[in-house]
């Protein structure tokens, strides 16, 4: 039995990228109710290293590069997120993130989301799960 009900199609689009699976059905029904899905063509640039930045982004369809000083250090693909740090710590962008190709995003407002992870600490777990897998990878990638 799905958690999910049929009649929220954004929860249940949520529910199916990875980093949501887990996620109760308040909560999905509530970040459905603040996030858009935007379709992003190839090449546009979604963050800019250096300014600041006031949304996250999960991916649901296509990949994103990630350059950092214009050297690209990695790709983003579907169910991961984008920009997580700014959810967290406001501030410039450490990073530049380019579609690689035609995406579908879900975008996460970082002022919306704030009161939602308070009252979901199983959301907040998985969002920081997913920087540390991210730090452990760049971590790697330099020694």
């Amino acid at each position: 039995m799905s958690l999910i009900s049929h009649t929220d199609p954004k929860a249940k689009r949520l529910h199916e990228v990875a980093i949501f699976k887990n996620a109760d059905k308040k909560a999905l029904a509530r970040l459905s109710s603040v996030v858009d899905e935007v379709k992003v063509p190839a090449g546009h640039e979604l963050i800019s290293q250096g300014h600041f930045h006031s949304e996250s982004f999960v991916v649901e369809k296509g990949t994103a590069e990630v350059f950092v000083d214009d050297e690209l250090v990695a790709e983003i693909s579907e169910g991961e997120m984008i920009g997580e740090l700014g959810i967290f710590v406001r501030g410039s962008a450490s990073a530049t993130v380019r579609a690689k190709n035609a995406m579908t995003v879900v975008v996460i407002p970082h002022n919306a989301i704030d009161q939602i992870l308070d009252d979901n600490p199983a959301m907040m777990r998985v969002i920081a799960q997913e920087l540390a897998v991210r730090l452990r990878g760049m971590d790697a990638r330099h020694h």
